[in-house]
């Protein structure tokens, strides 16, 4: 007949070593060499599978004929459990119980493990936690299990040590206690092993990392010999050997600092670091290589005291080959001044050589003379349009080579728009000279021009102004003399004009901008369009730009080149540029909440916007409209970085802690340095349209864009290309990478309706 369910659940209390005196003699002998043998498995790093089956081995020689053991571990996740050791059981059986759910009543060891208390089953066919699993152990003549849950760290249960044997019965006190000596010494045994693997993980992890940063890492002693070096190290010092055990010294020979001088051996940053023991960050020095060859790089210098040491032995040096981003600085420092067609210089640099050539005159008992003529071709337009971009592009390059002709050394030639040039003169004496300049531009330009096996004759139409009669800055300067060149043309073109008071009829139109454009806020002329900004890759727009739009009573519709500089010069952009940020951010909102999640709202800043209250401005405007701060991108110009940076810096910091992207607008147009791309929190770099209108075909266009793109990217930002026209524009932008297009390829800039419209398309196609 079958016996009642004996289930026997007694309390866990492990002993922390074998205790003769619970033993008979020959038997406490025989743990006690049993435990040490598992001791000594663990010592030697005997893998876990083997030393688990030695121990099941020797408990069962322990327990005597008829028993088998095993020992089942907790999974990784916690809720099942896995064979570690059946050595005497049959396979079917071992792989029947591997994975078993752990609970309340899956067999003695799931249970044991679940309730964390030793359970002995003295009759399988009979007792309820078998229920589910007599079938497996039954017909292999199973009859009685115990087991005992065993921890590593006194805390988390990690498995159970089980005992079967072939008749129905009960552990005796002696075995109860070899049981929990057992479960003792696997549970150390199975600790060590997971901490080991882990701390194997942890090594291999770092390791891996180490091995496949981008970055050269090198650990080097005082003296220079090398401890570790990771692959991006070896590959950037151009080692053909390993390093490791080598002095520095063999793969390079000389530091320069970023002026070219030369650093002295004390004086290396490894040495500093070593000697006072502090890092050194963001260091950026030329290497001279043991091939002669000279790399630039930026390192950071860590010294490595050891534990209960004063002084470091040691220095952790981690860098990055800066060298295709310092080319890339240097031809953008170049083009930044020049004409990307011609070679002469460009209107940025026109301005700032202007500023300086009337700064000279200052202090001084008499102003600087500077005159200015505004150079504007006649006719040119035809031949774009007769013989194609090319010829043109060709013929505005023999213009400027004979417009050198014309000027002096100390006189600046620069070419400011399509076929526009300018001549600043400085010290020209009489003004009768200035007219002998101008007639002599008119003659050289009057020689026809042989261009891909055609002849082409063109005029010139010449406006002249003078300092400080005529403007007493570049801009006023510059102003003057183009309105002198109209009046020139009309005058019947091919002629030079000065200027004079009777040519202020555009100064006129200018005031009556200005004085419409204080009153336009109030009355609600200004409106905002919307010019998508598409993803390079996936074709789909991503964002907007808003842009401002006017239209007077009076004036009609006026061009915001008209506005804009007229807004910037009275400072009205200050408070016509809150009202664009607070309604495009609404808008944003809007559109983000009902057919376009993801958009981003792109706004120009002004110079002038960048006040004490520009920070709390966006603040206020996202709180207001809900709109995401990631959702925002702020475009500044370039020449607003060149200025305050002690002023500017906090403000850009503050705002893209708040999650505010900052773009720079019009990259590219003209500033000699860069070093802002380090200096500032900078997201995305627009390029100029004026690059991208050359694209693919016109080499220095590529050039330019090609570097733009490589800068940024390596300097992590994006970039946005400006005035994308054609598909084929499109396409090579994609090629280099470029991350976002915006043009009228895509679309002009529309309506708040109409661009809704499209991001519905969108949405439902």
């Amino acid at each position: 007949m079958n016996c009642p369910p004996t289930t026997v659940l007694t309390t866990d209390t492990r002993p922390t070593e074998v205790d003769p005196a619970r033993y008979r003699s020959m038997r406490a002998e025989a743990v006690l060499a049993s435990e040490q043998s598992v001791l000594r498995l663990i010592t030697r790093n005997t893998p876990l599978p083997e030393l688990l089956s030695e121990v099941c081995r020797r408990a069962e020689a322990l327990l005597g004929d008829g028993t088998a053991c095993t020992i089942l571990l907790v999974d990784d996740d916690g809720k099942h459990v896995r064979v570690g050791a059946a050595p005497s059981l049959p396979v079917e059986y071992s792989d029947a119980i591997d994975g078993v759910a752990i609970g309340p009543k899956v067999g003695s060891c799931g249970t044991a493990i679940f309730t964390r208390h030793l359970v002995v089953v003295d009759d399988i066919e009979t007792d309820p936690l078998w229920e589910d699993y007599r079938h497996l152990a039954l017909p292999i003549g199973l009859r009685a299990c115990w087991s005992i849950p065993f921890d590593g760290d006194g805390l988390a249960v990690i498995g159970a040590f089980a005992v079967y044997h072939r008749t129905r019965r009960r552990p005796t006190a002696e075995e109860e206690t070899m049981l929990r000596d057992i479960g003792h010494s696997v549970g150390l045994a199975v600790h060590q092993d997971r901490i080991a693997r882990r701390l194997e993980q942890s090594e291999e992890r770092h390791r891996v990392v180490i091995e496949h940063l981008h970055e050269g890492i090198v650990v080097q002693t005082h003296d220079g010999v090398v401890m570790a070096c990771n692959p991006s190290a070896q590959r950037m010092l151009r080692a053909k050997d390993d390093l490791v055990g080598r002095n520095i010294d063999t793969v390079m020979r000389r530091a320069f600092h970023e002026n070219g001088d030369a650093i002295g051996e004390q004086e290396r940053p490894t040495q500093r670091a070593i000697r006072t023991g502090k890092p050194l960050l963001g260091l950026t020095l030329g290497l001279e290589l043991i091939d002669g060859d000279v790399i630039w790089i930026t390192e950071n210098v860590v010294p490595i005291i050891k534990p209960g040491e004063t002084q470091a032995s040691s220095v952790l040096v981690s860098f990055n080959d800066i060298g295709p981003v310092r080319e890339a600085q240097q031809q953008l420092r170049y083009l930044a001044t020049r004409d990307s067609l011609t070679g002469l210089y460009n209107r940025a640099f026109l301005s700032d050589k202007m500023t300086a050539m009337l700064a000279d005159g200052r202090g001084q008992d008499a102003p600087a003379e500077v005159a200015v003529l505004f150079v504007d071709l006649d006719g040119f337009k035809k031949v774009n349009d007769t013989a194609g971009h090319e010829a043109g592009d060709a013929l505005l390059r023999s213009v400027a080579h004979r417009l050198l002709q014309c000027v002096r050394e100390s006189d600046t030639l620069a070419r400011v728009g399509g076929d526009e040039f300018v001549i600043a003169v400085s010290d020209f004496g009489e003004v009768g000279n200035l007219a002998v300049l101008a007639q002599h531009v008119l003659d050289t330009i009057a020689v026809p021009f042989a261009v891909a096996g055609n002849e082409y004759y063109l005029g010139v139409s010449i406006g002249i102004s003078l300092s400080p009669s005529d403007g007493v800055d570049a801009n006023g300067l510059i102003r003057n003399a183009d309105a002198a060149m109209y009046h020139a043309k009309q005058l019947g073109r091919n002629n030079f004009q000065f200027f004079t008071s009777e040519l202020n009829e555009h100064l006129q139109r200018r005031f009556l901008v200005e004085q419409g454009l204080r009153k336009a806020l109030a009355a609600g002329e200004l409106s905002l369009v919307y010019q998508p900004v598409v993803d390079s890759h996936r074709r789909h727009t991503v964002g907007a730009e808003a842009l401002l739009r006017w239209h007077n009573d009076e004036l009609g519709e006026v061009s915001p080149v008209e506005f804009i500089p007229v807004a910037e010069d009275t400072g009205l952009i200050v408070a016509i540029g809150h009202w664009v940020l607070e309604r495009a951010c609404l808008q944003a909102a809007e559109w983000r909440r009902t057919v376009a999640p993801g958009l981003v709202m792109a706004v120009n800043l002004s110079p002038r916007q960048f006040n004490e209250g520009l920070v709390e401005r966006v603040e206020y405007c996202l709180l207001r409209s809900g709109l995401e701060p990631h959702a925002l991108e702020l475009e500044i110009t370039e020449g607003l970085l060149m200025g305050d940076s002690e002023t500017l810096l906090p403000m850009l910091t503050a705002l893209t802690d708040m999650g505010v992207r900052i773009s720079v607008d019009d990259f590219g147009t003209g500033y000699s340095s860069l070093s802002y791309l380090k200096r500032f929190p900078l997201h995305n770099l627009k390029v100029d349209r004026s690059f991208v209108a050359g694209l693919p075909d016109h080499h220095d266009s590529v050039a330019i864009t090609q570097a733009v793109v490589a800068m940024a990217h390596s300097l992590g930002m994006n970039v946005t290309a400006e005035g994308v026209e054609t598909p084929a524009q499109a396409a090579f932008l994609r090629s280099i990478g470029c991350d976002k297009q915006q043009g009228y390829l895509f679309s002009r800039p529309v309506g708040p309706l109409a661009y809704e419209a499209s991001l519905l398309r969108i949405a439902e196609s």
